[in-house]
């Protein structure tokens, strides 16, 4: 596997997904090796990761061209040096800086997968706008338009496209003009083991400081401006009960901003930001949640924080974007705002409060989660195609 992203670090869909394909393939006696972009934790350049040798190589993110730079001939020099001690079966490509990279080395790459996840060229341009213009930088944008040509590229040496939405297959379609490939949706999933509802829920929250009598709406998110944190804020402050609790897990470059607009809108009493949430910790908090808040304006690929939380229990309550509905519409479309605005947000919040907070609908929600969302089942037809594709 060569990625963009670690599966050990801290925060990121993806970076989860290469992680539970890695623990399980491992599982099932599959030798796997794994070529990532070193983060921003701490972390050693070669370790293990369930029996799976994982390998960082650096990346200089002094700007957005030497982070894309660095990041195309770190990867090259690895899976080059990779590739020539022995053959593999397979290569499963991630992201498009690394599979570009890796892909350059020329005709010795085996069969590959690639497993688009959204238009990373698009979201890597919204990721840090300019404080003046609030419009994505002039590099970022760069960067973003160099990763979808070579996301491209990457596509054209792929024998099998992995998406985990109907709505990421139709992205790539749009993107990228795929409707002749051989493109196969696998959802996502959850560990139902580790995310699970609590035997006691008043003792969870009062593990995590929260009164009994509050009302807790919880994100978590990278505090980046397509979250749309700030409408959830928004939403939030127009409820009219004092008995509400906002809380913000995740980090990002809108942090401070995030925390002015908590003071503007008079929510400091009504508003606790965790920071990262540990994996170990993050079901207490959604055990602890009345609701679950998504509050995304674009991009949402698949969502695993979604099938984590109703896995919990927890009702989700949700903008109409991206993979979203595909998971809210068949468990109750009430969850589903009318749309991105926080005027929405808030009317889905009320609304769903109405109905979602009863023991009866917690129950309904872990039950849709373990009938349609589940790894092994993933791993099931993600270990069917790594064997098609090895056999073809």
């Amino acid at each position: 596997m060569v990625a963009d992203v670690s599966p050990v670090q801290r925060a990121g869909g993806s970076a989860r997904v290469i992680k539970e394909q890695t623990i399980r393939l491992v599982a099932r006696h599959h030798s796997l090796e794994l070529l990532c972009r070193h983060p921003l934790e701490e972390v050693a350049p070669r370790e293990e990761l369930a029996g799976a040798a994982l390998i960082h190589y650096p990346v200089n993110r002094s700007n957005p061209l030497s982070y894309a730079a660095s990041s195309i001939l770190g990867a090259r020099k690895l899976f080059d040096r990779l590739l020539s001690d022995e053959t593999r079966d397979v290569v499963v490509f991630h992201q498009p800086f690394s599979s570009w990279g890796s892909l350059s080395v020329g005709a010795r790459v085996p069969s590959c997968v690639y497993m688009f996840y959204s238009p990373s060229g698009i979201e890597y341009g919204l990721r840090r706008p300019s404080k003046s213009t609030g419009q994505p930088r002039i590099g970022a944008r760069i960067v973003g338009r160099l990763m979808t040509l070579m996301e491209r590229r990457v596509l054209d040496r792929c024998s099998r496209v992995i998406v985990l939405s109907a709505f990421s297959r139709r992205v790539l379609e749009q993107m990228h003009g795929t409707t002749h490939r051989n493109v196969v949706t696998i959802p996502g999933g959850v560990d139902p083991e580790h995310f699970s509802p609590a035997i006691d829920r008043q003792s969870v929250r009062q593990q995590l400081g929260i009164s009994p009598d509050q009302i807790v709406f919880l994100t978590v998110r990278d505090l980046e401006p397509r979250m749309g944190i700030d409408n959830f804020l928004r939403a939030l402050a127009s409820l009219s009960t004092k008995r509400k609790l906002g809380i913000i897990g995740g980090s990002g470059p809108l942090s401070d901003q995030l925390r002015k607009q908590v003071r503007q809108e008079g929510l400091e009493n009504a508003v606790r930001f965790v920071g990262h949430i540990p994996e170990e910790q993050l079901p207490l908090y959604y055990q602890a949640a009345d609701l679950f808040v998504l509050p995304t304006r674009a991009h949402e690929g698949f969502g695993l924080v979604t099938v984590e939380a109703l896995a919990c229990g927890t009702p989700v309550v949700a903008t109409p974007v991206g993979a979203t509905p595909e998971i809210l519409v068949r468990l109750e479309p009430g969850l589903l705002s009318e749309n991105t605005s926080a005027e929405a947000i808030a009317e889905a919040m009320r609304r769903a409060l109405s109905f979602a907070s009863t023991l009866e609908f917690r129950r309904h929600c872990r039950d849709y989660i373990e009938r349609q969302y589940n790894w092994e089942r993933h791993i099931d037809r993600f270990e069917a195609e790594l064997l098609s594709v090895c056999l073809s």
